[in-house]
């Protein structure tokens, strides 16, 4: 639904008074590629003036090129190029999208590529210097055959076909032909009397990227438009290639063919070219499809209906309000009001968003004011006379995550307020995330950089407020930033007092996350760390540093003195939010202040210590 009203507003907002081109440079065989032709002729990317101009060049490597010199501002090129260039060190994750073999449909490709591994392969891409925006499949290969193939042995029997040619196969000179099913060979299969087999074989994901200088000079406006259009020219591109695959289907004389799981995983490797014999090695291929499935069948096959929690008759809504360090652009909504730039010297911005009702349900987003408070101090003694004029003595502060634009933060603190039951404010604070899947780096700076912004807010809060509680919850990314600022406030002998400090699916290191837990274990009253070994985020995390993070479930479950884990079982990278008995318990620790054993959760243990369990 937010799309479709980000597509609304887009469309039907005036173009802006300068028109501005966007060049987008892609190899030869992407001219006519559908997801390209979609880009280039994009009325949201129009709508905002940006008029793009292609220009053709002779491969990838050129492409690649071209926006590294700032010669282009986005670009189109293939994953296997990035594969050989940047992903040589990258686990199988980085190349099972373009592995031939491995799937049965177009449409196994399109789930493979929106799951976790298709998001780490991206992610990995913008290890090259580029900012990556959006996977589709470029192409997609079959075989076509006369008779079933089934095995290695009867695979490596075939004679292929030259090129494409489906008049040689008819001539029996060849028993089969690699296509694209374009429109020749759907004509050739139509006409020939005989029965034919049809093999997946192997997809050729195409990535855009953004020139680094580009993209961190586009106003917030302009990087909406162009996700938006990127998706719907992904969109486009799959309905082509799926309406391809199924009109071959529909054939009489068209039977689809599977090869054994055995002859796919060994042709699959053959596939490999770069990679190291460790990284193409069948136990490796095995694990991470293993994996895949795990993440992307398995947990999403539902569960039982969870019994919603009795409803606490609340004397008053809480009071929703947000404080950011991100740059003003001045945008008129708060989809585009804030960007990422990382400012010297930066500003606090902060506004009141309003009390949503009990359990409302979807948030809707406030208008954004023209003139916002500003100020450390006058966004601290914000924040304190909401409280107290609802008569509440508690402050919940809400740290976002990787990948979350303003919006996303302001989305959530009006979630949070409408459904967790908080006898309290609700604050959120909004550190400059790129607001992109692929900038990982970027958004580890901004962390660091917003820490120190962060921990000055609340020490102001609590000057302004000294009989006011704090309470802390930091989603993912934001476990950074909640584990160093708790650290520096035990360090000090703060007398600063916190209550509840909630660590959600944090991406942080285990080594780190137990250090630093040590010192930060002595300020506050409850930590708590919620994990799962189903969290996509932390899957693509764990691949990225090669390690377990602290979000991690399962068997890597964190377990140290100082915080009580809790492994959710549960899938999502928000599920501490989103899924009814997370929050039940997430809402138990806030309100009640209750430990791990009086919630009611079952009890493990790791190396002789405990930890608790939240089934599906």
């Amino acid at each position: 639904m937010l799309r479709v009203l980000l597509v609304f507003a887009l469309l039907s907002a005036p173009a802006l008074a300068r028109a501005t081109d966007l060049r987008l440079v892609a190899p030869a065989g992407f001219v006519d590629d559908p997801f390209v032709k979609s880009l280039a002729e994009s009325r949201v990317l129009a709508a905002v003036g940006l008029n793009v101009s292609l220009r053709q060049v002779a491969n990838d490597a050129e492409a690649m090129a071209a926006l590294k010199k700032n010669e282009a501002d986005i670009g189109v090129f293939t994953l296997n190029e990035t594969d050989r260039r940047a992903l040589k060190a990258s686990g199988a994750e980085a190349t099972l999208l373009n592995r031939p073999f491995l799937f049965g449909s177009a449409q196994e490709v399109f789930l493979m590529q929106d799951s976790f591994l298709g998001a780490a392969a991206a992610a990995d891409a913008g290890r090259s210097g580029l900012f990556p925006l959006k996977i589709w499949s470029h192409s997609l290969s079959y075989l076509l055959t006369r008779a079933p193939v089934r095995t290695e042995a009867a695979f490596d029997r075939l004679r292929f076909a030259p090129a494409t040619d489906g008049a040689a196969m008819m001539k029996a000179h060849a028993d089969a032909l690699e296509t694209r099913l374009d429109a020749k060979t759907m004509e050739m299969a139509k006409t020939t009397g005989e029965k034919l087999f049809l093999t997946v074989g192997q997809p050729t994901t195409g990535l855009l990227a953004a020139a680094p200088s580009f993209w961190m000079q586009a106003r917030e406006i302009e990087k909406n438009a162009l996700r938006t259009a990127a998706e719907q020219a992904r969109a486009t591109a799959n309905a082509e290639l799926m309406a391809r695959e199924q009109a071959f289907r529909r054939l009489p004389n068209i039977e689809v063919n599977r090869l054994d799981p055995e002859a796919r995983t060994t042709l699959a490797m053959r596939g490999g070219e770069g990679m190291s014999r460790e990284q193409t090695s069948k136990e490796q291929m095995n694990k991470e499809m293993d994996l895949w499935h795990k993440a992307e069948v398995e947990v999403h096959g539902g569960g039982a209906a969870v019994p919603a929690a009795p409803r606490p008759k609340m004397a008053t809504n809480s009071p929703v309000l947000f404080v950011t360090d991100r740059d003003d652009e001045g945008g008129p909504d708060y989809r585009t009001r804030f960007g990422a730039r990382r400012l010297d010297p930066f500003t606090y911005s902060c506004a009141y968003l309003g009390a949503p009702a009990r359990h409302s349900g979807e948030p809707r987003l406030p208008a954004a004011p023209k003139k916002l408070t500003t100020g450390l101090d006058d966004c601290a003694r914000l924040i304190v006379k909401k409280t107290r004029e609802a008569g509440l003595s508690k402050i919940l502060v809400v740290i976002h995550g990787f990948n979350i634009p303003f919006d996303g933060l302001v989305w959530r603190a009006l979630q949070l307020g409408s459904d967790l039951d908080y006898k309290g404010a609700i604050v959120g604070w909004s550190w400059p995330s790129e607001g992109s899947a692929f900038s990982y780096a970027y958004d580890e700076d901004s962390n660091l950089w917003s820490e120190p912004h962060l921990l000055d807010l609340v020490g102001a809060i609590a000057e302004a407020g000294p009989e006011l509680q704090l309470d802390f919850v930091a989603h993912s990314m934001g476990g950074r930033m909640l584990l160093q600022m708790l650290r520096e406030l035990a360090l000090s002998h703060s007398n600063i007092r916190i209550g509840a400090a909630v660590f959600a699916a944090p991406d942080v290191a285990q080594d780190v996350f137990r250090e630093q837990i040590r010192t930060a274990k002595k300020i506050g009253d409850i930590r708590t760390l919620y994990a799962s070994e189903y969290d996509r985020a932390i899957l693509i995390s764990e691949s990225w540093h090669r390690a377990p993070r602290a979000g991690s479930g399962g068997d890597n479950i964190l377990v140290a003195g100082g915080v009580e884990s809790v492994d959710t079982r549960l899938s999502g990278h928000s599920y501490v939010f989103d899924e009814p008995k997370a929050i039940q318990d997430f809402s138990k620790i806030v309100n009640r202040e209750t430990a791990a054993p009086e919630r009611g959760l079952p009890e493990r243990e790791k190396a002789g210590a405990p930890y608790w369990v939240i089934e599906p």
